[in-house]
């Protein structure tokens, strides 16, 4: 904007006058722009809680759901040294007996030592000498039969000792090679182990001789597969990681007996019932928290001016008792917190038809004082002030009818995790994986902005016209003094 000067014929600040007009002015947009921070407040609040609703949902809720979560086994074994064991689900409880009588191996052929002097950096050309012709071939084969295990690998005269090695590492079968500079050989070995597996080198016999694989030293040992009863029942295995009747084995040394014990693991399922009861705590305090905070009335955000007059700490406490209150009693929010709630503490939706346990009450896991505002409590838990003493029910039905408890919170848990996964389609007024309208708070925003820029012109064309219409003003009142001199001076000739 142009220098201004005004007021010369009226003595008036219309500077200041002008200015204070557009402050009146003014505040239709600085009630637009409150409007707008409000909105995106409310967006980074809904964020913040859609983030914990989601883990909550992929994680706590999931597990609570899975019938894997109430299958856990406790499996341990008399002799880890003999065969050790993985905890599975599929682990059948009781008692089984493995007598191993020899472990599964692959197949090894160690090269005999080369000639003195050889090191990794040596070539094929040193080895074999400068009459020699390339390139030489080796054939590679690991099953003996000659087929899709057997491979040809050409050496050249630049190959070193470590190419040579890292073209055996390479060929495509499942073989170990290295050098071992200490003992001057070649080791080789297959990565697999069974039966049916036999290195066996073929090709140019020099070639072979000055890699330490003379005649007689062309074909490693014979693969074996392990063999072991299991309940008094011979068994083989191409591997020493087994999978039998449900419990996984791993087989350790040569021979001995080991006695496997598997037991239902209720510290397990006990401890993964608790942590989705302690989640779902926080979620729902969250809720309370948010839903029952109190009023802001009379708190709106502020604008520069007002920021300018006030503390950093007055400004962050002025603005955290409007963010505190922003979903209070707000009806997305009630209506998913009703649905959590209603779900969990009152089986609505579930059909328990024939089931044991038809509420969680039932198992003991029950809600507390209403100023708790429906907070999960475990009775007999230890960690509960309120109700430790109790008897453990939970835990009791766990250890006496695990299937029966498993049924009915598996089909608990999966009529929420439903009901969330519906609130999480994506709409017209949210995307998916979303628990409120995100995409109407985005639109909501956009239309605030073209809002306030509609404004900001409307106040830029309305000043404009204040300062033509004080310069007219300033120009008639020039007029005026002007004929008010000329009458003056005409007056004064009379005299």
């Amino acid at each position: 904007m142009a220098i201004q000067f005004t007021g010369l014929a009226s003595g008036l600040d219309t500077q200041s006058i002008i200015s204070d007009l557009m402050k009146i002015e003014n505040l239709k947009v600085e009630r637009v722009e409150k409007e707008k921070t409000i909105v995106e407040w409310k967006k980074d609040a809904w964020s913040d809680i859609n983030t914990k609703l989601y883990s909550f949902y992929k994680k706590e809720l999931f597990d609570f759901k899975s019938q894997g979560t109430y299958l856990q086994k406790k499996v341990t074994s008399s002799n880890e040294s003999i065969v050790a064991v993985e905890n599975t689900n599929t682990a059948l409880v009781g008692s089984h007996t493995i007598d191993v009588t020899q472990m599964a191996k692959g197949s090894y052929l160690t090269g005999s030592p080369m000639a003195d002097g050889t090191t990794s950096a040596t070539t094929a050309r040193d080895l074999l000498g400068v009459a020699a012709t390339f390139p030489k071939t080796i054939g590679v084969d690991i099953d003996g039969a000659g087929g899709l295990d057997s491979v040809d690998i050409e050496i050249l005269e630049t190959d070193t000792i470590d190419s040579i090695v890292s073209k055996f590492k390479n060929s495509g079968l499942d073989l170990n090679a290295s050098y071992d500079s200490n003992f001057n050989r070649i080791f080789l070995s297959t990565k697999e182990s069974g039966e049916n597996l036999q290195i066996e080198l073929s090709g140019d016999s020099t070639t072979l001789e000055k890699l330490g694989f003379s005649t007689g030293n062309t074909l490693g040992s014979e693969g074996q597969d392990a063999v072991f009863d299991y309940n008094g029942t011979t068994l083989t295995s191409a591997t020493n990681d087994i999978n039998v009747n449900g419990l996984s084995l791993s087989i350790r040394a040569d021979s001995g007996t080991v006695n496997i014990a598997a037991t239902q693991d209720t510290e397990a399922i006990y401890q993964k019932v608790k942590d989705f009861v302690l989640k779902y705590n926080e979620i729902k305090d969250m809720f309370n928290t948010k839903l029952n905070a109190d009023s802001a009335r009379g708190y709106d955000p502020l604008t520069a001016e007002e920021k300018s007059a006030m503390s950093e700490d007055e400004i962050k406490a002025w603005e955290t008792k409007i963010k505190d209150a922003l979903l209070r009693r707000d009806d997305t929010l009630g209506n998913m917190d009703n649905l959590v709630r209603s779900t969990l503490t009152s089986s609505i939706g579930v059909d328990t038809t024939g089931m044991k346990y038809n509420y969680l009450s039932d198992l003991g896991i029950v809600t507390g004082s209403y100023t708790e505002k429906g907070l999960l409590h475990i009775e007999g838990d230890e960690d509960d002030s309120l109700f430790g003493e109790n008897e453990n029910k939970l835990r009791q039905a766990i250890e006496d009818n695990p299937e029966d408890v498993m049924e009915f919170l598996s089909a608990l848990g999966s009529q929420l995790y439903s009901e969330m996964q519906d609130k999480m389609k994506s709409t017209t007024l949210s995307s998916s994986l979303t628990f409120y309208n995100d995409k109407y708070m985005t639109e909501q925003i956009k239309d605030k902005d073209d809002e306030i820029k509609k404004l900001e012109d409307r106040l830029a064309a309305i000043e404009q016209r204040y300062y033509k219409q004080f310069a007219a003003m300033e120009q008639a009142m020039q007029q005026s003094n002007s004929t008010g001199q000329w009458l003056s001076q005409q007056l004064s000739s009379f005299n």
